[in-house]
């Protein structure tokens, strides 16, 4: 049992001996042991509300036991919202000027043979001559060439993140008043409220979706790596000499960012409708009182539970009405409360949620594969000596052999330079399809590290310093190294996938690229099967999160720190 005092002996209450189902509606059931009373626990009360309950705690409990919303959180909340639309903003009005304006090329690229992303340009030193249509190029470091796009995949990764978490607090409360909350972690997009109205009903959740998608897949088409990697001398007086100077020195301004400006439109699309669903989750709660607390600690959301039910019990038929027999949630538990226990054993559900990822990955698989045998076959440019042709007469490189090799071209559009590239926004919608796949693996294995989060914050309780309900949760994301790995492969896998696919009017496909994204994933995959596997250390039961099984493990709500011991120990 836990309580908030390390040296209270006498539980107020513990577990029952018998079979007793985990969740309202649940078929399934688990076997607890227990050293206190017979019968029902109360966390059966808090979750399977019914009046005889409602009338023993209104003489037990004093009227002022209120449940603690977190507004700190909550406005913590608000400023990643902030930047949420102040991004939104910023990448859809920076799109539109690249889109709707045209520029010349600068001088740092006169007479120059550039390679943009992996499409080969030359530009002579007509002061005219317009840039590449729908982007904006700017001088960078070499250093800077790799390191910005990856900083800026960072970035979105944290903006999404804090919309993520607005969007999930009030999925989690949602389910609570429908009576169908069994952990504090739920698959976000994959789970919804009843109903089609709502900040949490299905049609929230497609938008939701659809704006995850164009966020990631706009931001691996944003940017495009520009290389000087040789210098011309056009001969006006014989327009057929050959301009090409392989042994010129190319000087010092050799690297670039090339900005596309669809990209930049689908970032701004993306986090514009993820940002639409967290004010819409807000303003909803400020109308309707959904959540309990804005704290996701797995101890806070159990405590307010059990506080709220405390304070207004009178609202208990319509706030938390018992779902119907066979309705769970994607995250049902199987058997909480065993001593040492794999998520697995817990939670059942783990092993649909990681074949998903696997089948992500094979997914993935294939289409590497794919691009593999027309490289060979069709386009036979899995070679170095295909690449050293691409080039030349330039002497190829590290850098050129990983965006040239095994690479496949499909053109969808024929503009170039300063000319109609009308059709380009198609590059946008095929970056984000064929990232998507990768982006619901990332989204699942997301649930592992949370969910691992969650396990971690309780067994903090049977530390010396006990386990706190008032944690920074932004910080915990990063405390919990499973949860830290896939926030870095969410940022990862889109930065080198804008390797392996870019569209910049043809769609260049790369071999090496797609064949890292296939070792990541399989890495992840292997390291999903240890998560789901794995057991914790100690004699503390795992809860992983399982809100029933938190009411019921801990004795004494009222302290902000709890401390684990052994029934019938000291």
């Amino acid at each position: 049992m836990a309580s908030t005092t390390p040296g209270s002996r006498e539980p107020s209450w513990s577990w029952p001996r018998q079979h007793v189902p985990l969740f309202a509606g649940s078929s399934s059931e688990t076997i607890i042991h227990g050293h206190g009373h017979e019968g029902k626990s109360e966390s059966d009360d808090i979750l399977q509300p019914r009046t005889e309950v409602v009338e023993k705690r209104r003489s037990s409990r004093p009227k002022s036991f209120t449940a603690d919303r977190d507004i700190w959180t909550r406005d913590l909340c608000i400023v990643g919202l902030i930047l949420g639309w102040g991004a939104a903003a910023a990448a859809i009005s920076t799109a539109a000027v690249i889109i709707a304006g045209n520029v010349t090329v600068p001088p740092w690229l006169f007479n120059r043979q550039v390679l943009v992303s992996s499409t080969m340009y030359l530009f002579n030193d007509d002061t005219t001559q317009p840039y590449i249509k729908d982007q904006r190029v700017y001088l960078v470091s070499d250093a800077a060439l790799v390191v910005i796009p990856l900083l800026l995949q960072v970035c979105i990764a944290f903006v999404s993140g804090c919309l993520e978490s607005i969007h999930s607090t009030t999925l989690r409360w949602a389910l609570w008043r429908e009576g169908r909350l069994a952990h504090n972690t739920n698959l976000r997009l994959f789970t919804c409220a009843r109903g089609t109205s709502g900040p949490n009903a299905w049609p929230a959740n497609l938008l939701s979706c659809l704006g995850y998608f164009l966020t990631f897949g706009g931001s691996s088409v944003m940017l495009f790596p520009l290389v000087v990697n040789m210098v011309l001398e056009f001969d006006k007086d014989d327009v057929n000499a050959d301009p090409f100077r392989p042994d010129a020195d190319l000087g010092p301004n050799r690297y670039g960012i090339s900005f596309n400006g669809w990209g930049l439109l689908g970032l701004g699309i993306g986090l514009l409708l993820q940002s639409v669903i967290s004010t819409w989750c807000l303003i909803y709660d400020a109308k309707h009182h959904v959540v309990g607390t804005w704290n996701s600690n797995p101890l806070a959301t159990a405590r307010a539970c059990r506080r709220l039910l405390d304070v207004n019990p009178s609202s208990l038929e319509t706030s938390v009405s018992a779902p119907a027999p066979g309705t769970e949630t994607f995250c049902e538990s199987g058997s909480a409360g065993k001593t040492r226990s794999s998520l697995l054993a817990l939670v059942p559900a783990t092993r649909t949620i990681a074949n998903w990822i696997w089948a992500s990955f094979v997914l993935h698989a294939i289409f590497t594969v794919t691009v593999a045998v027309v490289a060979v076959h069709v386009q036979h440019s899995a070679s170095l000596a295909f690449v050293r042709d691409y080039l030349a007469p330039v002497t190829a490189d590290f850098d050129s052999v990983w965006k040239i090799f095994g690479l496949v071209t499909a053109r969808y559009n024929q503009g170039v330079y300063g000319k109609s590239r009308s059709n380009e926004w198609a590059g946008l919608l095929i970056q984000s399809a064929t990232l998507s796949t990768l982006l619901v693996g990332l989204h699942l294995a997301d649930l592992f590290g949370r969910l691992m989060r969650d396990e971690a914050i309780w067994r903090r309780a049977a530390t010396p310093k006990g386990a706190s309900f008032e944690t920074n949760m932004i910080l915990e994301e990063f405390r919990n190294w499973p949860s830290a790995a896939i926030f870095v492969y969410k940022a990862m896998v889109p930065w080198i996938f804008s390797f392996g696919v870019a569209c910049n009017v043809a769609l260049f496909v790369a071999l090496l690229p797609l064949v890292t994204i296939a070792v990541l994933y399989l890495i992840l995959g292997l390291f999903i099967e240890y998560l789901i596997r794995a057991e914790p250390n100690g004699r503390q039961p795992a809860t992983y999160g399982d809100v029933r099984a938190l009411l019921g493990l801990v004795d004494d709500w009222n302290g902000e720190t709890i401390f684990w011991r052994e029934r019938g120990r000291a």
